[in-house]
């Protein structure tokens, strides 16, 4: 049996999804500079969309300074990199990369566990990313200076397909 609730923002996570996240984090966390840190789901400033405006990536790697701030938002320049997973396969594409484009975050991973695929996109501007670079499951992710590392993705989870009900 399964309850719908109205307005709710859809099917809650898989478990996988928070697979890939750790996964991705377990990566990062040694391999990032010392004034950096992984962090999940922080608030991220939109001003290009209003004073109470945010994102809210799976993942984003900022200044450890933050955690020890009265802040509520990430200012979006501070933000080395937002990782985005999908929760199905086609979610989280054109409207929430194009909004933090128009944010200006300097890189976004988009993950697809579904088709077990990846973008990484940077370079905003104009509400786009001018440079997308995309691979599949097995390929690493080239992250650039600050990071200087890559993201394996060769053990990603990858979500069973989807059965009618």
């Amino acid at each position: 049996m399964r309850v719908d609730v109205p307005g709710a923002p859809g099917p809650p996570p898989r478990g996988k999804r928070y697979g890939v996240l750790r996964q991705i984090e377990a990566q990062l966390a040694p391999l990032v500079a010392p004034d950096l840190v992984p962090l999940w789901a922080p608030a991220v400033a939109r001003p290009d969309a209003g004073p109470d405006a945010y994102l809210t990536p799976d993942l984003a790697v900022c200044p450890s300074g933050f955690l020890s701030s009265d802040e509520s938002l990430l200012h979006p320049r501070a933000v080395e990199l937002a990782v985005m997973v999908q929760s199905v396969a086609g979610s989280g594409t054109a409207a929430d990369v194009s909004a933090y484009a128009g944010a200006r975050v300097r890189l976004l991973v988009l993950v697809d566990p579904q088709c077990g695929r990846w973008s990484l996109n940077s370079h905003p501007r104009g509400g786009r990313y001018r440079v997308v670079r995309g691979g599949a499951y097995g390929e690493g992710i080239p992250l650039p200076v600050p990071l200087g590392c890559g993201i394996e993705t060769a053990r990603l989870p990858r979500y069973a397909a989807v059965t009618a009900q």
